[in-house]
């Protein structure tokens, strides 16, 4: 999926996941790269929550079989392409922002 298949859920879901990040690295001391570990992480164990529910016969009917294998190759290559610089992009960009550190 790409950020132009569904603009305002792209937009939404980046918005919550920078004021995670942003309050992770100001109430932690963490590192800037320990602190995206940590998020993707979270991602990792949201995925195995959501593949779960999708495995039990019983659970969502929306027709989704997880493949562990092909799905987390899919996750690894969009944070592949999307972590790139692009000269194009119009998201808010991390290097506007002033450093404060950790005290």
């Amino acid at each position: 999926m790409s950020p132009t298949d569904s603009d305002a859920t792209f937009a939404a879901m980046r918005a919550a996941l920078m004021a995670s990040y942003a309050g992770a690295l100001a109430t932690s001391r963490l590192s800037p790269l320990e602190a995206l570990e940590c998020m993707a992480a979270a991602l990792g164990t949201i995925y195995r929550e959501v593949a779960d529910a999708h495995i039990d016969p019983q659970g969502c009917p929306c027709g989704w079989q997880p493949n562990e294998l092909l799905d987390i190759v899919a996750l690894e290559q969009s944070i592949a392409a999307n972590a790139v610089k692009d000269e194009d992009a119009t998201l808010f960009d991390l290097r506007s922002m002033l450093p404060v550190g950790h005290g």
